[in-house]
């Protein structure tokens, strides 16, 4: 059974890394990240100092810019010759800058250094190019977050409802979802909803694979939007809206937060990385389960947060060291902490990241992995998803027909990608 790495290893590795590193030349890193203050601290102390103590004759320079300015500062550090060896890399963006040639190919020091087996595979899909499926990877994912069901346990023992499985399908939710749905006072204003979500890429794109369709086509040209399966998927979830009125529209969910945070909602589809914040929830029990399947399959959205270094990095080996430091660190850092899977099996499947004792089961998530899929994060994926959203907003706003609505976005979203 694989372990994690002991102490006494550990230990052994730093004498003899610091051993080697009393005759190796300083070498300086630069590494760019764009998380917050409390973040960038928890990397530093976490992974820099313990890997900088493991190799003494490597400092890393570490700089984090707001999310905001990165993308832009990048750029600018790109042109002018001055890139970063190291940066944390979004799926938005490991395609296109894959494709300008501004990062290193992974793959062949994967293929001397790691054990594939070691790694889960479904999220390394996206920081693959060009090929999701059999491309090389061009950025290293560490963790990563899927879409999840969070379900209010107090709602569904009240209205004698089953919890969700595993098998769950759209239709098994939405029967749900009208017993968990109540005027309490009788006043013809819902007063709890059975379901909470916003039609964004967390929901959207796995709903169209779901019920069989596609967003692009394979070789990534053309939009597959303006399709029955498509419309089969976004009518669901408007029908969830408007026809049968157990999900709030955006007019109702606007400005009043995340509805099932506070109580208004049975179910919402979501990010597990709101974990930490919905344990910090007293007034009801609750509980996740995967997302339900669709007619055609079950899909979960899942996708990574990654580490990649410039192709333009004078000290790749030593880049390569921090890589691997970042993806086999044996125990929860307090960056990705609980609330992300570890790439690294041997951890995410330890007592000590499922923290049995504790909600939610987080054995959830390691089973929905099998269904897992970074699905459309490519290319210029940024431009054309918030193209998308926008053009098919009318119709959550019961203001469009579907069909209009997502041949609206099929053109807005092919304009973008003939423009490229």
């Amino acid at each position: 059974m694989k372990r994690l790495m002991t102490v006494a290893v550990l230990c052994c590795m730093l004498l003899g890394a610091a051993a080697a590193g009393q005759a190796q030349e300083k070498v300086v890193l630069k590494y760019m990240t764009w998380v917050n203050a409390q973040g960038a601290e928890w990397i530093q102390e976490d992974f820099i100092e313990p890997f900088q103590e493991l190799y003494p004759h490597i400092e890393v320079q570490h700089e984090y810019v707001p999310f905001a300015e990165y993308w832009r500062k990048l750029m600018t550090m790109y042109a002018a010759g001055d890139a970063p060896d190291l940066m944390h890399m979004s799926v938005g963006y490991v395609y296109d800058y894959a494709d300008r040639g501004l990062l290193l190919n992974l793959q062949p020091y994967f293929d001397r250094d790691l054990d594939p087996d070691n790694y889960y595979a479904e999220p390394m899909k996206a920081a693959r190019y060009p090929s999701m499926e059999t491309g090389d990877l061009y950025a290293m994912p560490y963790a990563f977050v899927m879409s999840v069901l969070h379900y209010n346990k107090d709602m569904f023992d009240a209205a004698g409802v089953a919890y969700p499985t595993d098998d769950w399908t759209w239709d098994d939710l939405l029967e749900a979802a009208k017993a968990l749905t109540k005027d309490f006072d009788g006043d013809g204003k819902i007063d709890q909803w059975g379901l909470y979500f916003k039609p964004d890429y967390y929901v959207l794109d796995a709903m169209i694979y779901a019920f069989g369709g596609r967003v692009l086509s394979e070789d990534l040209t053309q939009v597959m939007l303006d399709s029955d399966e498509a419309e089969a998927a976004v009518q669901f979830l408007v029908d969830l809206m408007w026809k049968h009125q157990v999900s709030p529209s955006p007019q109702i969910y606007h400005g009043l937060g995340n509805m099932f945070e506070t109580g208004m909602a049975a179910m919402a589809i979501g990010n597990m990385a709101d974990l930490d914040v919905y344990r910090r929830i007293d007034s009801f029990d609750w509980d996740v389960a995967m997302v339900p399947g669709g007619p055609a399959r079950k899909v979960v959205r899942m996708w990574p947060d990654s580490i990649a270094i410039s192709s333009s990095s004078k000290h790749p080996e030593e880049a390569w060291e921090y890589v691997k430091f970042m993806v086999n660190y044996g125990k929860i850092d307090r960056y990705s902490g609980e609330r992300k899977v570890p790439l690294y099996r041997p951890l995410a499947e330890s007592d000590e990241w499922l923290e049995k004792d504790r909600v939610p089961d987080k054995t959830v998530y390691i089973r929905a992995i099998q269904y897992g899929h970074p699905l459309d994060f490519r290319p210029n994926w940024g431009e054309w998803s918030a193209a998308r959203e926008a053009e098919l907003e009318p119709a959550f706003l019961g203001q469009m027909p579907v069909r209009d609505a997502l041949k609206n976005a099929a053109q807005a979203v092919q304009a973008i990608l003939d423009d490229m």
